[in-house]
């Protein structure tokens, strides 16, 4: 949450010359309600259950954001880290998180207190390090997409 992921995918995507995929957005377009309207009618777990059910199934090809949470299922870190995947995880300072998402309708966000969110990050860390084929550390655009345009350079 607030790493980057949508903004970022979206210029990889462009600069690849690949069509770019938002998970939340996708499972928007299947369910016809929003994220929030999901956490508030449905739950949490429906919403978990939906999102791995629609990562579980992609078959297109192309950069994908998924939400933040994705990796706390064991079979969407599976999935993954599967070699025909590549992984990149945004993995800016908690302060750059915390101030990105300061005053957001995420659902989590309106729920959780700053410390709640900060442990929830935490938990997350090594779930993300498990799956991530890159780590990026960067806050700014350019140096984000220019150390994974390296990164994918070496790997062709």
């Amino acid at each position: 949450m607030g790493a980057g992921k949508t903004f970022i995918g979206k210029k990889l995507a462009s600069e690849l010359n690949l069509p770019f995929f938002d998970l939340d957005k996708e499972l928007e377009k299947l369910s016809q309600l929003t994220i929030t309207q999901m956490f508030e009618k449905l739950g949490e777990p429906f919403f978990r259950q939906m999102e791995s059910g629609l990562l579980l199934n992609w078959n297109k090809n192309g950069v994908m954001a998924t939400g933040g949470g994705i990796v706390e299922n064991k079979q969407n870190r599976e999935f993954l880290r599967k070699k025909e995947n590549i992984c990149i995880w945004l993995n800016p300072a908690w302060e750059t998180i915390k101030e990105r998402i300061n005053g957001s309708v995420r659902p989590l966000v309106k729920n959780l207190s700053s410390d709640e969110l900060k442990q929830l990050w935490q938990k997350r860390l090594s779930f993300y390090k498990e799956c991530a084929d890159i780590e990026i550390k960067s806050k700014k655009t350019n140096l984000i997409l220019e150390e994974l345009t390296t990164y994918l350079n070496k790997l062709t």
